[in-house]
C-alpha cells in the first residue's frame, strides 16, 4: 500500500465518481494525507457530493502522474466528521483554510476511503499491479 500511498502523495489531484440516483458524477478534488491505512478528502456538507456519499457511500476514484502511470481506487466513503484530521488539513492546506477558515466551520467535513482495492497501470504492456486495503 505504501507505493499507492506515495504515488498519491505525488499526485494529489484525483477525480472522484459518486453515484447521483444511478448517474455518476465525477469531479476533481484534492487527497489530503494518509493516516492509519485510511485516506482522506474534505468537502463542504452542503455540496452535492456530500448528499450523494450520504445516499450511497460507494466511490471510485482515478489519477494520473506526468509520465501516464494511472491509479484507481475503488471503496467506500467512510464520511468520519474526525475534528484531529480536520485540523490538520487546515492547518497544511492553504486553499482548504482560506475557504472554510477553521476546523469549527460547521459545513468543512472530511471523509475516508479505508476499505477497498487499488489498480496502478501504465503504457508498458506490464499487467497492472493491485493492491488491498
Amino acid at each position: 500500500m505504501k507505493k499507492v500511498i506515495d504515488f498519491l502523495s505525488a499526485n494529489t489531484t484525483v477525480f472522484i465518481a459518486t453515484s447521483d440516483a444511478g448517474a455518476a458524477r465525477v469531479r476533481p478534488f484534492q487527497f489530503q494525507f494518509e493516516e492509519k491505512g485510511r485516506l482522506w478528502f474534505c468537502t463542504a456538507r452542503s455540496k452535492q457530493t456530500f448528499a450523494q456519499l450520504q445516499a450511497d457511500p460507494r466511490l471510485e476514484f482515478s489519477c494520473v502522474s506526468p509520465t501516464m502511470v494511472t491509479l484507481r481506487v475503488k471503496g467506500t466513503a467512510n464520511l468520519d466528521d474526525d475534528m484531529h484530521v480536520k485540523q490538520r488539513i487546515i492547518e497544511n492546506n492553504g486553499l482548504v483554510r482560506s475557504i472554510y477558515g477553521s476546523a469549527e466551520n460547521p459545513d468543512f467535513t472530511v471523509f475516508s476511503v479505508d476499505h477497498g482495492t487499488a489498480f496502478m497501470f501504465d503504457f508498458s504492456g506490464n499487467p497492472p499491479e493491485s493492491f488491498s486495503f
